[in-house]
């Protein structure tokens, strides 16, 4: 991942996985409930890291100001799983990978006030094409774009929102600690924190039993092995390279490519106004790409160019 080019395109493979995350988790909820789902990914994922680490003899020495970041990273890993998850038993895949452009949003705007990352003039054109495609996925109508007045549906895209909103902090909090750390070993130890967090309010319902049935195994294996252990260390691993508001930018490939998903296994509708909307948040996410890439070149070839000043 020695070039911006590069690290995105990875992150362009693994946001079609996560696209995929949706429908997953919408059949694994046919066996078991939110909480549980997200334990066990959280757990085998951390299981699978882990034995990567251990494999490779990886140094798990860490300071105590990135530790502090890590376990606020951990916190809002777990709260935003969950949030999600329980959002999605609430409403739909469709819905699901389409509001979660939510996050994106939140984060550039966050990476530009918390981490001073720079706002291209690119970053706010692709923005300006993600708000317009938001307005047409919900017909122009904000109301219908968390389902409000929809009953249980518009409770779990509002619950999917929050949710995001706390994946965006935790890659905001973690982008620090990525620029000194090890993934595997940053990530490991993220997981270590969201898998306690969330071990208490299981072990308070006394249900630590692993899911045995076909269809928990199958979405349990999926999202922790594919979205969780392989999916987020990359996440990690490609903050060294990229801004936390470009890497978000791919986020958008989602929604377009998880509504067909949906469409294609669940058989959830897919209509033209979806479409056109696809459209223009993937319209946004090459424009925003793109403008971050050629400002890379320019600044390479602009310190080539620079003279070298010869010693007396």
């Amino acid at each position: 991942m020695a070039t911006a080019t590069r690290s995105i395109a990875i992150l362009v493979v693994m946001n079609l996985f996560w696209a995929a995350s949706y429908a997953v988790i919408k059949y694994g909820l046919g066996s078991m409930d939110p909480l549980a789902l997200v334990f066990w990914r959280l757990a085998i994922g951390l299981a699978v890291v882990a034995g990567w680490i251990f494999f490779n003899g990886s140094s798990l020495k860490l300071d105590r100001r990135d530790a502090i970041r890590i376990a606020f990273a951990g916190i809002f890993l777990a709260a935003s799983s969950f949030l999600t998850v329980t959002g999605i038993e609430m409403s739909n895949a469709t819905d699901a990978s389409l509001l979660y452009v939510f996050e994106p949003v939140w984060g550039i705007i966050l990476a530009s006030l918390i981490l001073k990352e720079r706002f291209l003039v690119s970053t706010g054109i692709g923005l300006a094409f993600v708000l317009a495609g938001l307005l047409g996925l919900s017909g122009f109508d904000l109301g219908a774009l968390v389902g409000a007045g929809d009953g249980g549906v518009g409770l779990g895209n509002v619950i999917m929102v929050i949710g995001l909103l706390s994946e965006s902090l935790f890659t905001i909090v973690l982008k620090p600690v990525a620029r000194r750390r090890g993934a595997p070993v940053v990530f490991a130890a993220v997981l270590l924190v969201a898998v306690a967090t969330l071990a208490v309010p299981l072990g308070a319902r006394g249900e630590f039993t692993i899911p045995i049935s076909g269809r928990s195994m199958f979405a349990i294996a999926y999202l922790s092995v594919i979205c969780t252990a392989m999916g987020y260390t990359l996440w990690v691993a490609v903050m060294r390279h990229v801004p936390v508001n470009v890497m978000l930018f791919t986020i958008f490939i989602q929604p377009v490519a998880g509504m067909l998903i949906a469409w294609a296994t669940l058989g959830e509708a897919l209509d033209v106004r979806l479409m056109i909307g696809g459209s223009f948040l993937m319209a946004g996410m090459a424009i925003a790409v793109a403008g971050h890439v050629l400002t890379e070149r320019g600044a390479r070839r602009s310190a080539e160019d620079e003279p070298v000043a010869l010693a007396p």
